[in-house]
């Protein structure tokens, strides 16, 4: 195959690695230690998932499966970067299929890298690189928004029922989860810098609908400092982690007031915001 017949899916990939190597993806099917084909996750009581079900609950010294189940889905959501990242930087939606997909976690159980097994994907047709056969056309970038949201969806239900018939919990609290992951994904890609909100109208797009990822939506909201804005949340399910030892309520917990989630979002981007004008003072 010579670099005019790869599929655009494959030089985007190539191009998110470039800007940030956290944005990897491996394109063909992998091989090796810590890899799950996204097959494998349609049933959590048996195989490779079922395992690292167990070595997470072994990490976090808890058997309670629900709260098992909570903390991967924490780490499930952010594997949705596979998707949003070519989405907003290339107007691509990669086929991220459960079938077409391959997600690797470490030892320690955190979630690493994906793979995409078919470079097929999907465009804008007034897009000079829809035409290449591995590319679906759609009619304008409110459908490939609406593509996108398809594609996580639908990737996610089996996984989400897989871990409810495991461990019991519930499917919207699985739900609350991802969403808030995507959410986060938006809302540090398209806000890149000090002002976040030109995330805000694209995530009200996204989540319009009156089905279960709509409903599941976090709840979305701004913190200034200075004269940086950023977005934050309540999500609209709890991870469970404070059941854990020595750990406490996540800032973003709908178990925490307004009030103190505001004053410990403020804490922390003004650490952020300080730790990078560090950053750029050392440059």
């Amino acid at each position: 195959m010579t670099t005019d017949d790869r599929s655009p899916v494959v030089e985007i990939y190539d191009a998110l690695r470039a800007l940030n190597a956290s944005w990897s993806v491996d394109v063909g099917k992998p091989s090796g230690s810590g890899w799950i084909a996204g097959t494998e996750f349609r049933v959590a009581s048996t195989g490779p998932f079922n395992e690292l079900l167990l070595r997470i609950g072994e990490r976090a010294r808890t058997v309670d499966r629900r709260t098992i189940a909570a903390s991967f889905a924490l780490r499930y959501g952010w594997a949705s970067a596979m998707a949003i990242a070519p989405y907003l930087k290339y107007a691509c939606v990669p086929d991220v299929s459960i079938e077409n997909v391959s997600l690797k976690f470490r030892e320690s159980t955190f979630f690493e890298r994906t793979a995409i097994h078919e470079a097929r994907g999907v465009m804008v047709a007034d897009d000079p690189r829809a035409n290449h056969p591995m590319i679906t056309p759609v009619a304008d970038r409110h459908q490939l928004l609406r593509s996108l949201r398809c594609a996580l969806m639908t990737q996610a239900i089996p996984v989400v029922d897989a871990l409810h018939d495991w461990s019991g919990f519930a499917r919207r609290g699985t739900w609350g989860m991802l969403t808030s992951s995507w959410a986060a994904h938006f809302t540090s890609l398209i806000g890149e810098g000090r002002d976040q909100r030109l995330a805000l109208p694209i995530l009200q797009d996204f989540f319009a609908g009156d089905d279960i990822v709509a409903k599941m939506q976090p709840r979305l909201h701004e913190v200034t400092y200075l004269d940086a804005t950023h977005v934050y949340q309540r999500r609209a399910s709890c991870c469970r982690i404070y059941l854990l030892p020595q750990m406490e309520l996540c800032a973003s917990c709908p178990l925490v007031s307004q009030e103190k989630r505001l004053a410990r979002n403020r804490a922390w981007m003004k650490t952020q915001l300080e730790h990078q004008g560090e950053r750029r003072g050392h440059t």
